[in-house]
């Protein structure tokens, strides 16, 4: 094996915008500069120039490059320090990947942002459209036998009440009543005939909740009891369900009846298009509330409050729905908050982890 002994004496050495100098060592008598001295600080390099004309590694009279790899030293002369092409083409792929990487978070940052500003803007054109019970339906406030009703107009004339519907559920099977004695109609004529379109949807909804024993609201708790006993007691006695029934088919008749003078009376095609169940919009919504009497002072129709879901839609819930969505928001907050602190949550045993 070659003996290494070290000198002091440097070479200069220039890698891309350094240049520095390197100690040289003698092997076998010859000043050598070793590949593996330079990259020590340079670990890409893998060749040597001098005026552009490429350094062989010293060899045995084979061609076998002798180890360590090394050049003779060119002292007073700059040893230029070379990476090999494929190295660089490497490099220049990882920039790009590492670019492309940037560009893709970039770009799922932008539809996050988008995304928020969605719900922002959905919000706010809910928040101000929608500050009213969406669904509601109505009930004659008497028993009504239908035989003595004969005509359309005597059907106008009866007392209605309007009852809300709790949204605290996108299935329509899993509405109720909303916890109230309902509302006297004023000038019921006008009222229905307005809304016979659009009625003629929620008494659906009304009928198929009455038939799946839906329509009565679950019970509050005695925390709740006020809430409890605004609830009509058609609502909660069950004895009362044929008559609720006949009333509800009823009101559909009604419906049908308005209908088909509507039709021959020429109407348009937009009143026909409506006839189809076209959704209010805020200031059709809004104007219900002239049509009831006393209105509560708080403007909690139907003692039902006014939430934003997470995608940014309103809904009309009832104290029980509106106390479990929020006790579930804050401990949405409360959850990330202890998971960024580095904790674990298991959303299905509701087991939490401190490591």
């Amino acid at each position: 094996m070659a003996q290494e002994t070290h000198n002091r004496k440097g070479q200069t050495v220039k890698f891309r915008d350094h240049t520095i100098e390197i100690q040289t060592v003698i092997i076998n008598g010859i000043e050598c500069l070793r590949l593996r001295d330079v990259q020590l600080l340079f670990d890409t390099v893998r060749a040597f120039r001098i005026d552009s004309v490429l350094q062989v590694f010293l060899h045995d009279e084979y061609g076998n490059d002798l180890e360590p790899l090394r050049i003779a030293a060119c002292i007073g002369q700059v040893v230029e320090a070379v990476e090999s092409m494929k190295h660089s083409s490497n490099d220049t792929h990882d920039q790009l990947v590492r670019i492309e990487g940037k560009i893709d978070r970039f770009g799922i940052n932008v539809q996050e942002i988008i995304r928020q500003i969605a719900n922002a803007m959905r919000q706010m054109y809910q928040l101000h459209e929608y500050t009213t019970p969406r669904y509601f339906f109505i009930l004659p406030a008497k028993h009504t036998d239908m035989m003595l009703i004969d005509t359309v107009q005597n059907w106008l004339h009866t007392h209605y009440k309007l009852y809300f519907l709790c949204e605290c559920s996108h299935d329509p099977k899993e509405m109720h009543v909303a916890p109230h004695e309902g509302y006297s109609i004023k000038k019921a004529r006008d009222f229905v005939v307005k809304y016979a379109p659009y009625l003629r949807t929620t008494i659906q909804i009304a009928q198929v909740l009455l038939s799946v024993g839906g329509l009565v609201i679950p019970q509050l708790g005695n925390a709740a009891t006020v809430i409890n006993n605004a609830v009509p007691s058609r609502f909660q006695d069950p004895k009362y369900y044929r008559d609720m029934k006949q009333q509800l088919q009823m009101v559909d008749d009604l419906l049908n009846k308005v209908e088909n003078q509507r039709n021959r009376a020429g109407a348009s095609m937009i009143d026909k298009q409506k006839s189809k169940g076209t959704p209010l919009q805020g200031a059709e919504l809004r104007e219900i509330q002239t049509y009831l009497e006393l209105v509560d002072d708080k403007r909690s129709l139907g003692n039902l409050y006014r939430i934003v879901t997470d995608d940014g839609y309103v809904r009309w819930v009832c104290l029980k729905r509106y106390d479990d969505i929020s006790y579930n928001n804050k401990m949405s907050k409360y959850i990330k908050e202890f998971e960024a602190m580095g904790g674990k949550f298991d959303q299905k045993t509701k087991e939490a982890f401190i490591s």
